[in-house]
């Protein structure tokens, strides 16, 4: 009854503002196409399907750089092996069809010159001999020069369309789509032959899908490589389509805490409550050091203070309602706005429209979000569905960062990353608590 009491109220709501139009329903979502996938007109592109990634191998990049970190067990994503499986039928399949492939290495220099983890065996073995291989050290490889003259060479030569799968889901794989998007592709992402050390994929696969990204499962990819078939997409998410392709960059950024006293977060839902606590350490830390000229703000309606439990910028101001900081926002020149602490699901969806109508793109960290009436997972697409970006803790983190080994931070911000790690507080995103 309580969500259903919600659903009329969002409904009411809605209709009151004149933008139920916005709000599109899940059977509006395409769920499959004639389509053939050929080697004319289809590339395929595996992004860092490397052993330094695979969570269960002795070249987890975190069991060689962080041995002192203990890797949750629930961590491992059961479907691991299976995924890579996948990759390999995918690489297998478009080698037997002669489709242009390409794959990328992420790797980063050292004294010792280029170092990268090697590519997973199985599928090694099954690429086509001609496949195109690239180095790279961006997240999204299509900012790589060589990478993107690769991929505008298909372009040209009428290759359109795109199939993806690799490593990690929600990091490079995402950018890189994304960046494919921005390039005018049209991009199929293997949905069940990606890897991540965040196997709670949802919010991922959400915003691939709400910047029009066709997610379809590797043996539906394959059957419409072999001929013109129906591919059917999965999963399918009722999140609606934005009108701009979205792309975090942290100097367009402004920061959004909801009711982070000690009252609040007590009385807090969420299923997996402990495991939001190394998530919120984390952002607190970051806000205080890292990104601390990052504009910051504190929504709590009753005027508490903050807590003394996370660490937070030192230049947050405090509001009582959203407006105030909507007008400060726009002030400072900020379009994103990036949303985390305890909120309700009215107070979010009030806090959502208010943005997107003041040209601010709302980004959800649903991993670092309470809800104050119900966990706000089971409410949270009607808020992307307004236009608000689904996100993550790690995969905004990464995002925040063009390149790796901090090579686009400056120097000043490079000294306050060390300054943080140094505190023994913080616990690297690949090691945090499963959290659903």
């Amino acid at each position: 009854m309580k969500n259903s009491l919600l659903v009329i109220s969002l409904a009411l709501g809605l209709s009151a503002c004149n933008i139920d139009d916005r709000l599109q329903l899940a059977s509006e979502t395409k769920k499959s196409e004639q389509v053939h996938l050929s080697a004319q007109n289809t590339g395929l592109l595996i992004i860092d399907a490397q052993q330094g990634y695979v969570m269960d191998s002795d070249d987890f990049w975190v069991k060689i750089y962080y041995p002192q970190y203990q890797i949750p067990a629930q961590n491992v994503d059961p479907q691991l092996h299976a995924s890579i499986d996948r990759i390999a039928q995918l690489a297998q399949k478009a080698n037997d069809l002669n489709m242009p492939t390409t794959i990328t290495y992420e790797a980063f220099n050292s004294e010792q010159g280029l170092e990268y983890t090697p590519y997973i065996t199985r599928i090694a073995q099954a690429l086509d001999e001609n496949t195109q291989s690239f180095f790279k050290q961006t997240f999204n490889s299509t900012l790589e020069a060589d990478i993107h003259a690769a991929m505008t060479a298909w372009s040209d030569a009428g290759i359109s369309r795109v199939v993806v799968a690799g490593a990690e889901t929600d990091v490079c794989v995402m950018q890189t789509v994304l960046g494919l998007k921005k390039m005018g592709f049209d991009v199929y992402l293997a949905s069940d032959a990606t890897f991540s050390t965040e196997i709670y994929e949802r919010p991922t696969f959400k915003r691939l899908q709400q910047a029009g990204v066709k997610l379809a499962k590797a043996s539906e990819i394959i059957e419409s490589m072999e001929s013109k078939d129906k591919l059917v997409y999965s999963p399918r998410y009722a999140v609606g389509q934005r009108d701009e392709l979205y792309q975090g960059d942290r100097h367009k950024m402004a920061k959004i805490n909801f009711n982070m006293d000690d009252a609040s977060l007590a009385k807090a839902e969420h299923d997996n409550k402990p495991a939001t606590e190394p998530r919120f350490t984390y952002l607190g830390s970051e806000q205080e050091f890292l990104f601390s000229y990052i504009p910051s703000f504190h929504v709590n309606k009753k005027g508490k203070a903050y807590t003394s439990k996370y660490r937070k910028s030192p230049n947050v101001v405090s509001y009582k309602k959203i407006d105030p900081v909507i007008a400060d926002i726009k002030a400072a020149g900020k379009t994103q706005a990036v949303i985390s602490g305890v909120v309700s699901q009215l107070g979010l969806y009030d806090a959502v429209y208010k943005l997107i109508e003041a040209g601010i793109t709302p980004i959800i960290l649903e991993d670092a979000l309470l809800g104050s009436d119900v966990d706000p997972i089971h409410y949270l697409d009607y808020i992307y569905q307004l236009g608000a970006v689904p996100s993550t803790q790690k995969s905004h983190g990464y995002e925040m960062f063009v390149e790796i080994q901090l090579g686009d931070l400056t120097e000043e911000e490079i000294a306050a990353y060390y300054q943080m790690i140094e505190l023994n507080e913080v616990v690297i995103p690949e090691v945090y608590p499963r959290l659903r």
